[in-house]
């Protein structure tokens, strides 16, 4: 590559990057905050890796470590969630391996019998309702709000061509510390985003992580399609032992509210980090 190229390719890069889309997920989490039940969750999962790992906490109170101990008991809810979410993201693959008229694989026979039971799930989900596959795993993108996701579906089922967020849990129901099961409420404001998107990306789309917050960047040389209209939006819960189907609100009243949760987020994001000035040092003094 010569210089000419590299300069080119640098200018290139630096406005691509300079259109960045937020995340829709990490939109809402910005945008609403963790509830109690979130912040519930967190302290639990705490609780349980220092009462359920009393030799490893033990080992830093004798090295009379103070900061791992906290760091390792801090990481723990970080750990259960980067593990719910390599969960979901497997299932993720079972579904989008039969949209598209495949068998799932796996890496090995340990991997495919610990998700058995979820296959088994996205099999009976397939065999009640029947549904006609029209797009699976695809980023959409709003350049007018300036937002993008990835949105898991888009099916037709009687005749209804849906949007669907596919969503996963371990969670028993015969278990008497379950107090609630997905979906959330939360899932209208994804779902009414990915259905309000302008375009839908034919192409791998490009996405980076900073502060574990995600955002895409919207490259205009790679293509893109109209986003398809669809009439209804549902959410595909999909557990070891049940699925669940449920219908989800995308009017313009979720629309209306993801936009006030959109501008919250940008605050977090964006503008809080600019509105503080440096201290005002007071003038000098002149010398008698």
């Amino acid at each position: 590559m010569t210089q000419q190229e590299q300069i080119q390719a640098v200018a290139r890069e630096a406005l691509v990057e300079a259109r960045r889309l937020w995340s829709v997920t990490t939109l809402i989490k910005a945008g609403l905050g963790s509830g109690e039940g979130l912040i519930g969750w967190a302290a639990k999962v705490t609780a349980q890796r220092a009462y359920d790992k009393p030799r490893i906490l033990q080992g830093y109170r004798d090295d009379n470590d103070r900061a791992g101990a906290i760091s390792w008991l801090t990481e723990a809810r970080w750990e259960k969630s980067e593990k719910a979410m390599a969960r979901g993201t497997d299932v993720h693959k079972i579904v989008e391996a039969y949209a598209y008229g495949k068998q799932p694989t796996y890496p090995s026979e340990e991997v495919a019998e610990a998700y058995s039971p979820y296959e088994t799930q996205v099999l009976r989900f397939l065999d009640d309702h029947r549904p006609t596959f029209l797009a699976a795993e695809a980023p959409v993108y709003n350049l007018t709000y300036s937002y993008a996701g990835t949105m898991d579906l888009i099916l037709e089922l009687d005749g209804v061509r849906c949007i669907v967020d596919a969503k996963t849990t371990d969670k028993d129901p015969s278990d008497p510390e379950v107090r609630s099961l997905p979906p959330y409420a939360e899932v209208a404001l994804q779902l009414v985003a990915y259905a309000r998107a302008e375009m839908v990306g034919v192409s791998p789309a490009v996405m980076r992580t900073v502060n574990r917050r995600r955002y895409y960047v919207y490259d205009p040389d790679l293509g893109y399609e109209p986003m398809p209209e669809v009439q209804g939006a549902l959410a595909l819960v999909i557990a070891p032992t049940f699925y669940r189907l449920v219908p989800v609100a995308i009017d313009d009243e979720v629309w209306r509210c993801f936009g006030y949760v959109r501008e919250a987020a940008r605050w977090q994001l964006e503008v809080a980090r600019r509105v503080l000035g440096p201290d005002i040092t007071p003038p000098a003094k002149d010398e008698e």
